[in-house]
């Protein structure tokens, strides 16, 4: 399967029912902007906490003395405002399976409504030589199971 992608069908991030995985989130007084509105970042910080308990929990991808994962891109919509206080769903699923990259796609929501939705790519990584690593065929087989949930 080198080169390939397993891809689904379109996920619409901005629907709750498209995951299965959910974190609260809270919203924090320092989240704020000039505005009022929680800031660009803070809803990057609260995604990156519900992927890495994502990641942590639910996929293969591992960080020891041998093997680590990195971030490499980050594709965000910004779809609606989130205020203080309050509380959000942090969501994450898989949404793309490459040779030695995961694609999660993940969203916000309060209540129903997604305030962002993003997609962001993870990158197998052997350390010795600081380079992508295709994954392994049980680590491919569990993301693939993950990509079908």
């Amino acid at each position: 399967m080198s080169g390939t992608s397993d891809t689904p069908p379109a996920i619409d991030l901005r629907q709750r029912s498209s995951f299965g995985f959910f974190t609260t989130e809270q919203i924090r007084f320092a989240d704020l902007d000039l505005n009022g509105h929680v800031n660009n970042l803070s809803f990057l910080a609260m995604m990156e906490s519900a992927r890495q308990r994502f990641i942590a929990g639910h996929t293969p991808l591992v960080l020891n003395d041998e093997q680590t994962y990195m971030l490499v891109h980050l594709e965000v919509d910004f779809v609606g405002e989130l205020h203080y206080p309050g509380a959000v769903d942090g969501a994450c699923r898989v949404v793309e399976v490459r040779r030695s990259s995961v694609v999660f796609g993940q969203a916000l929501f309060a209540g129903e409504r997604a305030a962002a939705t993003l997609k962001a790519v993870t990158v197998n990584v052997d350390r010795r030589i600081r380079k992508a690593a295709p994954f392994t065929d049980d680590a491919r087989e569990k993301l693939l199971a993950l990509l079908a949930a």
